[in-house]
């Protein structure tokens, strides 16, 4: 059985995972525009995967979303995956500010409100305790 406390350093693990996943969409948003790749169709499939894995920031996008998948292990080695996966939902947050303020996105009041939500879940999930360990799988 895990120890299903949320403590500083897996709390700091999970933000740094969000930020890198934040900072790794972004990084692959930005190598598909500046390599020009449009509207992916059918009849342009080969031409756009070309164009797309000729980016440098594609490429780097890629190699966070590879050290997010050893810091995520080391969250799931840490706490259950039921507190894991909702409070690792911080990267709904760091993106609209990131295409915001780098891709010049307009993020309507109606997403904020939905990051809102978002917040007041993962604030939510981060209190629950459990102390009976019901609910929790045996092991």
């Amino acid at each position: 059985m895990l120890d299903s406390r949320l403590t500083f350093r897996v709390i700091s693990l999970i933000i740094l995972n969000d930020i890198g996943e934040s900072i790794a969409q972004f990084l692959m948003k930005k190598g598909l525009i500046l390599s020009g790749v449009g509207a992916v169709t059918l009849n342009n499939l080969s031409e756009s995967v070309l164009k797309g894995v000729s980016s440098p920031l594609l490429w780097l996008g890629i190699v966070i979303y590879t050290l997010n998948f050893f810091i995520w292990i080391l969250v799931l080695y840490k706490i259950d995956i039921s507190i894991a996966m909702p409070v690792g939902s911080t990267c709904y947050i760091f993106v609209p500010i990131i295409a915001m303020v780098f891709l010049h996105e307009a993020v309507s009041p109606l997403r904020w409100l939905g990051v809102l939500c978002i917040v007041l879940g993962i604030h939510f999930v981060a209190q629950g305790k459990d102390p009976a360990g019901e609910g929790r799988a045996a092991g």
